[in-house]
């Protein structure tokens, strides 16, 4: 997508898999193309990411469940990590299921969603 001047989204079930993710995004691509949103951001960290993202200067957007409606330019991929994980379905209101509302976004620009699984390794079954 970077090769095409297009925006990722990628999403991640927990907070706390946010860090390890965005270091390793960091390290790839720089710090000025990764913005990260997560309900953990001071409201002055949390403004930052999302004008970085508004105007257009973040390629990879990282975050939580919320993180897909944020106002990315230019989408071309939407990734969700773990897809089967529970944390992607909103109980609070306003209602919403992440996988939903990113098929949703993904039929109405053209783009496709990676859904991403990953399972425990059963070692001692080799």
């Amino acid at each position: 997508m970077l090769k095409e001047e297009r925006t990722s989204l990628l999403l991640v079930p927990e907070i706390s898999l946010t860090p390890q993710t965005v270091d390793r995004f960091i390290s790839r691509f720089g710090e000025e193309k990764i913005a990260v949103l997560h309900s953990k951001l001071s409201a002055g960290e949390r403004y930052d990411q999302w004008n970085k993202i508004r105007i257009g200067t973040a390629k990879v957007v990282i975050g939580a469940r919320s993180a897909i409606f944020a106002p990315v330019k230019n989408l071309g991929l939407i990734i969700i990590d773990e897809e089967h994980d529970t944390s992607y379905k909103s109980e609070m209101t306003p209602r919403y299921h992440t996988k939903e509302v990113a098929s949703y976004i993904a039929k109405e620009n053209n783009i496709s969603v990676l859904l991403r699984k990953c399972y425990p390794r059963f070692s001692n079954i080799l």
